[in-house]
């Protein structure tokens, strides 16, 4: 049964992003606009280097790792083969690429977020463990696992204020720190399991392995592009203050997306595991059709809080934040509609769809944010992912009519009967 696990990993989410709202609310009123601005630029590339060197493997991961007869041992061990390569490619171009990438900002951020890059190797082996857990819906473990960077995150910001330390080169130490703890807590977890981490290469599972992640690669180049694009071009052209607000913006845009990620986590592996097609397919449109009607509600109910809500929790200089983050909201519920769909063609092994829509949706987003941005700034940045994540739905839902006979009129019909089910029994 899907519905508990779904609830139990929203409700971990949700707290998640109340602990991240806090911190981020703190981080806006003690810093303003133009600090905030900084530590965005300074943590934005080397966060970005995770997933560009990861090569499609995190997902390669969960998906090997939820198959009957999965040998997690042999997935993990290729993982840290895997790491170890990936973090020093990314640490070595990381580091002469950075002064590059940031240009517009001043040495001190460009000097932090070299340092950012230690957290790299970190972060991709606590994140091969944390997909592995998932794959093998250990939600339980990879839920808590969740938890550490957040909570540790407010607690210590909180703690760097009240002794006077709250500095840009404090708060990514913090932040390196943090990352190793997640790093420890990720193998403790493993090891419990039965799951050792080595050096050693099953090259059989990792040819297979190379090949589902090439076809994930590349729409998570395009992805985080698509994603991350107009906050590079702001931190590389625009002033501080304005990535500043436009992160509050994000910030306060960013409750749907919880949502789908929910959906995703306990969806995904659960379609993983069903040997028959059909019958993954049956569970990704009943899931499907209760996910998006109740998405559109919260993202109704999100649409008349913030106007007030922004300038309250924010301050009152982010004021300029509230028409942007309208309409990332409107972004949000379109790509956690994609993601929800994507995540069934993972499972039906065709992570090509998903890289796909990234692809056309690249195009988009690159024409629009050169077009907008620099007429109305942070406004065309918003609408520029807004239009993005459109795109990236319908080509996904597109793909699924052609590719695996799932007529849009089936995801997206409005019943009572799916908005009664998804708010009472269970949602598989």
């Amino acid at each position: 049964m899907l519905r508990p696990l779904i609830l139990r990993t929203l409700a971990t989410s949700l707290t998640l992003v109340a602990v991240g709202f806090v911190n981020s609310m703190l981080l806006s009123r003690w810093l303003g606009p133009a600090g905030r601005g900084e530590v965005a630029a300074a943590m934005l590339w080397p966060s970005m280097l995770v997933y560009l060197s990861s090569f499609g493997l995190f997902l390669a991961t969960a998906y090997f790792a939820a198959q009957p007869e999965a040998q997690a041992q042999s997935i993990f061990a290729n993982d840290m083969v895997f790491a170890c390569l990936q973090g020093a490619a990314a640490l070595a171009v990381g580091y002469v690429a950075l002064p590059w990438l940031l240009h517009s900002q001043s040495e001190e951020v460009v000097r932090a977020a070299r340092w950012f890059l230690l957290s790299v190797p970190l972060a991709l082996v606590t994140q091969y463990g944390a997909y592995l857990l998932q794959g093998q819906m250990r939600l339980t473990a990879f839920n808590r696992l969740r938890t550490i960077l957040p909570f540790g995150y407010l607690i210590g910001t909180v703690l760097l204020k009240s002794t006077g330390q709250l500095t840009l080169s404090k708060i990514i130490l913090l932040h390196i720190g943090l990352h190793m703890a997640a790093l420890l807590g990720t193998l403790a977890t493993l090891w419990q399991a039965g799951i050792r981490p080595r050096l050693q290469v099953d090259l059989a599972l990792a040819a297979q392995m190379s090949k589902y992640g090439a076809k994930v690669q590349a729409g998570n180049l395009t992805g985080l592009a698509n994603q991350n694009l107009d906050q590079a071009m702001m931190a590389a052209w625009l002033p501080p203050a304005d990535l500043g607000l436009y992160v509050a913006a994000v910030s306060a845009a960013t409750v749907p997306q919880l949502f789908s990620q929910a959906v995703l986590t306990v969806s995904s592996p659960r379609m993983m595991q069903e040997p028959s097609p059909v019958e993954r397919m049956a569970i990704l449109q009943r899931v499907f059709r209760r996910y998006w009607l109740l998405s559109g509600l919260l993202v109704l109910g999100l649409g008349l809080v913030l106007p007030l809500a922004i300038p309250l929790v924010f301050g009152a200089t982010f004021k300029g934040a509230v028409g942007p983050a309208e309409i990332l909201l409107l972004g949000m519920f379109l790509i956690g509609a994609k993601d929800v769909l994507a995540g069934g063609a993972f499972a039906m092994g065709d992570p090509w769809l998903n890289s796909k829509a990234h692809i056309w949706a690249v195009g988009v987003t690159v024409g629009l944010l050169i077009t907008l941005m620099p007429l109305v700034g942070i406004w065309g940045a918003a609408i520029a992912s807004a239009a993005a994540y459109g795109t990236q739905l319908i080509v996904v839902v597109h793909g699924l009519r052609r590719q695996h006979q799932i007529p849009p009129g089936t995801l997206f019909r409005v019943r009572f009967a799916d908005l009664r089910a998804a708010l009472a029994p269970r949602l598989s």
